[in-house]
C-alpha cells in the first residue's frame, strides 16, 4: 500500500501549492481570448448551428439572424466548457472546506454551464421553430419553461452553497446529519437499480456487441429518470435515520431545550427536501420521461437487432383526407440524424373513387421539414384501372444508394406515430404538442395525456409529502423505541404508492378529472403529515389506532356499601 500512501501525500501537496488555481484560471481566460482573436468560430463551428445553416442554405431559405449570432457565440462557449470548467473544478477541489473561497469558482462554473446549455437549446429550437424533428407543432411556452428549468437546476448550486454558509452551527449539524445518509441511500439504490437493469439487458448488449463506452453512455443518459425514481425513497429513509439517531442521542431534546421550536430544528431537512423536489420537477419536465422512453427504445432495438432506437413497431396510419395509408415496421425514437429512419415502410395512395393509384415499398425512409420524404432501397408501383401498370426502381445516386424523393406529402412522422404513442414516456412539451395537434380526439383517448401532464409536476412532490409524514414519526422525546415510527413510515409509504397509482389509473381511464387524480394523494398524506407534525410540536403523543377483536362487555357499577344500595335503608 505504499503507492496509495504516496498518492495521498502527492494530492495533499498539490492542494497546498500556492496560486495554482488562479494561474490555471488565467491560462484558460488567455486561451479563450486567443480563440476570439483568431476567429475560432470559423474553424470550429458548432455542430447544431452548422447543420441548421447548411439545411437552410440547401433549401434556399433565409437563415434567422439569431441562429447566426448563436453560431458565433456557441463555439467559444463550447471551448470554455471543455477547458475552463475542468480548471474550475480543480479550483473547487483545492478550496474544498473553505466556504468563503469556494463561492467564486462554484458560481462561475454553474453560470458557464447554464449559459452553454441554454444557448445550445436555443439554437436547436430556433433552427426548427417552424416544425420540429418529427413534424409536431412547436410549443414556445413549454420551451420557455424548459430553459427556465435548465437555469434553475444548474444555476441553483451557488444559492445552495450560500445557504450552507449562512446557517448557524445547529442547523449546519442537522444538515450534515441528514445529507450524509441521503447521499448514501441515493448512491446505493441507484447502483442497485443499474445492476438489476444491467442483468436484465446484459444478453441484449452482448448480442449487439456493445462496447463499455456505449453501455456507460446508456446508463448516464438514464440519470434524470433514476433521480426522479429513487429520490423519494432516499429522502424518506434519510429522514428516518437522521431523526432516529438524533433522538437516541438526546440531541433533539437539547436543541429544543435551547429555545428552538421543532419547526426550526427540522428546517434544514425541509429546505433540503424542497431543493431536491425542485430539481426533480426540472428533471421530470423533459429529461426523465425522455430518458425512460429512450431506454425502452434502445432495448427494443437491441431485441430487434436494429441499429436505431425503436419507439414503436408495426404502425399503420390512414389519412381519409389525402387517401393515403402508411405502414412502418419500426419507428425510431429520434429522426434528427441520418440513422433515425423508419424501416419497412409502405405507402399506398388511392384515387377519389378508392382504386389504387401508387404504392411505394421502401426498406427505410427519412423526413425533414425542408426536404420532405426520402425513401431508400425500394420500388414504386404505378396502377392503372386497379392493376399494376409499371414497376419503377428507385433512382440511384452517385454513391450507389437508391433514393426516391417525394415532395408534397402532407403527412409527417408525427402524424403517423402520434396515435401509437404512450403518455408514460412523453415529456411536457411533447404532451402539450400532442394535445394541440389532436384537439377533437375522443375524451378517453386524451385522458392519459392530460393526466400525465399534471402528473409530471405532481410526482416530484411525493417526496415532500412523505418527509412531512416521516419527520414526526422519526422524532421521539420519551424512552419509547423508534422502531414503531420507522415501521409506520414504511407502511405509510406503501399505502401512499398504492393510492397514488390507483388514482393515476382512474385519471388515465377517464373516470375522474386529471388534475383531481394526481393531487388528491398528495393532499391527503400532506394533511396527515401536517396533523402529526402539530401533535409532535405540542409534545403530545401521536394518535394510536387500536383494533380489538373481542367485543367489550358492559359492566354494572356496584357500590361499596351494599346496605346503602338496598331500598329503604338508612345511612348509619
Amino acid at each position: 500500500m505504499k503507492w496509495l500512501h504516496r498518492l495521498i501525500q502527492a494530492s495533499k501537496k498539490a492542494r497546498e501549492l500556492p496560486y495554482v488555481g488562479r494561474s490555471l484560471f488565467v491560462v484558460a481566460l488567455s486561451l479563450l481570448a486567443l480563440a476570439v482573436i483568431s476567429d475560432w468560430h470559423r474553424t470550429h463551428p458548432d455542430d447544431v448551428a452548422g447543420e441548421a445553416i447548411l439545411q437552410a442554405t440547401e433549401a434556399h431559405v433565409d437563415v434567422p439572424e439569431s441562429v447566426r449570432v448563436l453560431s458565433r457565440i456557441l463555439p467559444y462557449l463550447n471551448l470554455w466548457v471543455s477547458i475552463g470548467v475542468p480548471l474550475l473544478l480543480i479550483m473547487i477541489w483545492r478550496r474544498w472546506g473553505n466556504l468563503t473561497r469556494l463561492m467564486a469558482p462554484v458560481t462561475i462554473a454553474s453560470v458557464s454551464v447554464a449559459l452553454w446549455a441554454i444557448a445550445s437549446e436555443l439554437v436547436d429550437y430556433i433552427a426548427h421553430s417552424h416544425m420540429t424533428e418529427m413534424g409536431e407543432p412547436p410549443v414556445p411556452q413549454a420551451f420557455t419553461f424548459k430553459l427556465v428549468f435548465i437555469g434553475l437546476a444548474v444555476g441553483s448550486l451557488p444559492l445552495a452553497l450560500q445557504y450552507y454558509r449562512k446557517t448557524f452551527i445547529l442547523e449546519r449539524y442537522t444538515l450534515r446529519t441528514f445529507v450524509q445518509p441521503l447521499a448514501f441511500c441515493f448512491v446505493s439504490f441507484s447502483s442497485l437499480w443499474i445492476i438489476m437493469d444491467l442483468l436484465d439487458n446484459l444478453k441484449d448488449f452482448q448480442t449487439a456487441n456493445s462496447s463499455f463506452g456505449v453501455v456507460l453512455g446508456f446508463y448516464l443518459a438514464l440519470l434524470p429518470y433514476i433521480y426522479v425514481t429513487i429520490m423519494p425513497v432516499a429522502l424518506l429513509l434519510a429522514t428516518l435515520y437522521s431523526l432516529t439517531r438524533m433522538s437516541r442521542a438526546n440531541e433533539l431534546i437539547s436543541m429544543l431545550g435551547a429555545g428552538r421550536s421543532l419547526a426550526q430544528v427540522l428546517r434544514p431537512i425541509f429546505l433540503t427536501t424542497g431543493y431536491a423536489v425542485v430539481i426533480s420537477i426540472a428533471a421530470n419536465y423533459y429529461w426523465a420521461p425522455r430518458a425512460e422512453g429512450n431506454r425502452k427504445a434502445v432495448v427494443r432495438a437491441l431485441e430487434e437487432k436494429e441499429a436505431d432506437s425503436i419507439m414503436a413497431t408495426s404502425i399503420m396510419f390512414r389519412n381519409e383526407q389525402t387517401h393515403r395509408t402508411w405502414f412502418a415496421a419500426t419507428f425510431p425514437f429520434s429522426m434528427r440524424n441520418d440513422r433515425g429512419r423508419m424501416h419497412g415502410v409502405q405507402l399506398r395512395e388511392e384515387n377519389v373513387d378508392g382504386t389504387p393509384a401508387r404504392t411505394i415499398l421502401a426498406g427505410s425512409a427519412t423526413w425533414s421539414s425542408r426536404g420532405g420524404w426520402h425513401f431508400f432501397n425500394g420500388r414504386e408501383l404505378i396502377y392503372e384501372k386497379g392493376s399494376v401498370a409499371e414497376v419503377r426502381p428507385f433512382p440511384r445516386r452517385e454513391d450507389g444508394t437508391s433514393v426516391l424523393s417525394v415532395a408534397g406529402i402532407e403527412e409527417t412522422p408525427w402524424s403517423i406515430v402520434s396515435y401509437a404513442l404512450k403518455a408514460d414516456y412523453m415529456s411536457v412539451p411533447e404532451i402539450v404538442s400532442y394535445l394541440q395537434a389532436h384537439p377533437k380526439a375522443a375524451a378517453d383517448k386524451l385522458a392519459p395525456f392530460r393526466t400525465h401532464l399534471w402528473h409530471r409536476f405532481a410526482m416530484p412532490l411525493q417526496a415532500f409529502a412523505l418527509v412531512l409524514v416521516a419527520a414526526p414519526l422519526g422524532v421521539a422525546y420519551s424512552r419509547r423505541g423508534s422502531v414503531g415510527g420507522i415501521a409506520g413510515s414504511v407502511f405509510i409509504f406503501f399505502i401512499f404508492m398504492f393510492v397514488n397509482n390507483l388514482f393515476l389509473n382512474l385519471g388515465k381511464g377517464g373516470h375522474l378529472p386529471p388534475w383531481f387524480t394526481v393531487w388528491v394523494p398528495h393532499l391527503l398524506f400532506g394533511t396527515l403529515g401536517y396533523v402529526l407534525f402539530c401533535y409532535r410540536s405540542e409534545n403530545r403523543d401521536l394518535p394510536r389506532i387500536k383494533f380489538s377483536l373481542r367485543k367489550a362487555k358492559a359492566q354494572i357499577a356496584r357500590p361499596r356499601n351494599r346496605r346503602a344500595a338496598l331500598p329503604g335503608a338508612s345511612a348509619t
